[in-house]
């Protein structure tokens, strides 16, 4: 199975490219937001083609036996589209379309259950929002944690480097200024969380039970 793909870029087509890897052209479909990521990439012919890298999804069913190649410019990108698809009647490719947008603000989305919002983009209807909230928001955290403005890329937290203040710090301060939470809300969000699981150690963790608590 193909997980990532190197080579030069010889074709932009309207949702895909071709990408030449040891002498061998493959299609490659691009969500929305990795085509955008790559616009200042040159395809072309020989050396005029820019050399990608891209991570791939390999998609063949039973039902579409030939194999279809969904490419994305990071991991973390990938490991999305990798949790959309677990959301009933959501496919590989209905779920590629959807990823309009820097998968940071996707998962900020979720997590405020703004269903509205994910009707906004390509093949997600009512019914498919209200899915991807009752079963993702619990899930997403990680993409949350996302930069500004390098949605592709984790938060850099080492591992113990927050203490216990530290730690409700960082959470408030995303769930105020990313996720749309009132300063005292995310405040009681937290210390919830804390007291049902006082063990939490991360920024993650405490993401999780934060929405799992407030599912209740």
């Amino acid at each position: 199975m193909i997980a990532t793909l190197a080579g030069r870029l010889r074709r932009k087509l309207e949702d895909r490219v071709i990408l030449e890897c040891g002498g061998i052209g493959y299609e490659v479909f691009l969500p929305p937001i990795a085509f955008r990521q790559i616009e200042h990439i040159t395809a072309g012919p020989g050396e005029k083609g820019s050399e990608l890298e891209l991570v791939v999804y390999y998609h063949a069913t039973r039902d579409q036996p030939r194999p279809v190649l969904i490419g994305f410019t990071s991991e973390l990108d990938k490991e999305f589209f990798e949790k959309l698809i677990t959301v009933k009647d959501i496919g590989p490719m209905v779920a590629a379309r959807a990823l309009a947008l820097p998968v940071a603000e996707l998962a900020d989305a979720i997590a405020r259950q703004d269903e509205k919002f994910l009707r906004g983009l390509p093949g997600i209807g009512p019914q498919k929002a209200k899915n991807i909230v009752a079963q993702l928001q619990s899930k997403v955290a990680k993409f949350a944690l996302a930069r500004a403005g390098a949605a592709a890329e984790p938060v850099d937290v080492a591992p113990g480097a927050l203490d216990a203040d530290g730690l409700r710090e960082l959470v408030w301060e995303i769930m105020v200024k990313q996720l749309g939470h009132r300063p005292s809300e995310a405040s009681q969000l937290i210390t919830d969380a804390l007291r049902r699981r006082p063990s939490i150690m991360s920024p993650e963790e405490l993401f999780d039970e934060i929405y799992r608590g407030d599912k209740k």
